[in-house]
């Protein structure tokens, strides 16, 4: 088999900063260029290049590349149709300015208002990306991308908010809130008594958990043998249900994915059972033909070979309407050290900064502990889950009651 693909990618943005008294950084960025990646008998080899003229030069080193892969039975995105969810703002633009800084301002006149020191990140990237191939595939899209990360400091007490958004921020002002009224009470915050609770984990915090989960949810980790995890196997609670959705209002919604296969909605995990796992053309193919889903290619930049990436990753509600009724539990806002997790095992231990400890609607302010245990059995243990679900990024969940989770102050 022969053939090849080409991949253009497009971007500008902007960047501004408050801290200190005053904006710091004001950076305007753009970058373009061109990803090829060419099939000769089976082999697949990958070039770039920055310029069109350029192209036809990268598809040769990608054809001399080749000789180098595994030969499979990989083949190109074939044409196909696909949706179009809403994630273009063609109102904003990386050349307005004073847009920006009025997001920027506020945000931290609210950060502020409750006495706080206010530091303010707002970003917005417009970016295009097209895809096409000789299989017949040919697809374009724009996408925007604004964020927006508020903190207020209160004498000991920190509190912060974060948006990311498709579509410029309505209301900066409320994330400046947010943040001001976090700060405030996480004033004079103590430790708890270490022992197991139950801890409530915000999408913010819920992040982390899912970031060490979803390797052992790949493609190319289930053919190399290295997840725990079986496909068919129940391994985690009846409440959980996760989903991989290129289509739902998280940031990275897209059509198709970075090889053109158009996205949808795929249970990776459905009552606690295993049902798929996450895969890119290629990686599907090197599994010999018994798998022939995909769908979950991404790409960092142009200049980076393509591998298995998920889109927006769904948690499905559960039956509760407010966890705040639970008679005692630790409120997790912020926790971090996922990166120090053993990917493979699922043990993780989180520093927490920002929570609650919660006794029959009191809440006191707690930070400077750690939560130690495994990311498999905590997903095993779900006590209860919200009604509503949040949008965090990429991540689209509800609250989520964990049970027995050791906290280590």
């Amino acid at each position: 088999m022969s053939g090849h693909e080409v991949f253009r990618y497009e971007s500008r943005s902007i960047r501004l900063a408050f801290s200190g008294g005053e904006l710091k950084t004001k950076e305007s960025d753009s970058s373009a260029g061109f990803a090829v990646r060419a099939l000769e008998g089976g082999r697949l080899g990958f070039g770039h290049c920055q310029h069109e003229s350029g192209v036809e030069g990268a598809l040769a080193q990608a054809r001399q590349m080749s000789r180098f892969s595994v030969k499979s039975g990989f083949s190109f995105a074939p044409a196909s149709t696909f949706a179009k969810p809403a994630i273009h703002d063609p109102s904003s633009s990386p050349d307005d300015v004073e847009s920006m800084r009025s997001l920027v301002d506020e945000a931290k006149d609210m950060a502020s208002s409750k006495g706080g020191n206010p530091r303010v990140m707002a970003s917005m990237e417009d970016a295009r990306v097209s895809v096409e191939n000789t299989a017949g595939f040919s697809g374009a899209f724009k996408k925007t991308v604004f964020t927006l990360y508020v903190e207020s400091m209160h004498g000991d007490g920190y509190g912060f908010s974060f948006l990311a958004s498709h579509r410029r921020p309505k209301d900066a002002a409320v994330h400046g809130l947010l943040a001001a009224e976090m700060a405030q009470a996480m004033q004079n915050a103590g430790k708890p008594e270490s022992g197991s609770y139950t801890v409530v984990m915000e999408p913010e915090a819920l992040e982390s958990l899912v970031d060490t989960l979803l390797p052992s949810l790949s493609g190319d980790w289930k053919r190399r043998g290295i997840t725990a995890l079986a496909e068919g196997k129940k391994r985690f609670s009846d409440m959980l249900t996760i989903c991989d959705d290129g289509l739902s209002e998280g940031i990275n919604a897209r059509p198709f994915d970075d090889e053109g296969t158009p996205s949808q909605k795929r249970a990776l995990i459905e009552r606690g059972e295993v049902k798929s796992f996450l895969y890119d053309r290629e990686t599907s193919a090197l599994e010999g033909g018994s798998v022939k889903e995909s769908g979950s290619c991404s790409r960092e930049s142009y200049d980076s070979a393509p591998s298995i990436g998920a889109s927006n990753i769904v948690i499905s509600p559960g039956g509760m309407e407010d966890l705040g009724e639970l008679d005692r539990f630790i409120e997790v806002r912020s926790a971090h050290g996922s990166h120090t997790a053993n990917l493979t095992t699922g043990d993780i231990g989180l520093e927490v900064s920002t929570a609650f400890l919660v006794e029959k609607g009191r809440r006191r302010p707690i930070k400077g502990f750690m939560l130690s245990g495994n990311v498999f059995d905590m997903f095993a243990n779900i006590e209860a889950m919200e009604k509503k679900q949040r949008v965090f990024g990429s991540l689209v969940a509800p609250r989520i009651a964990f049970g027995n989770v050791r906290v280590v102050s």
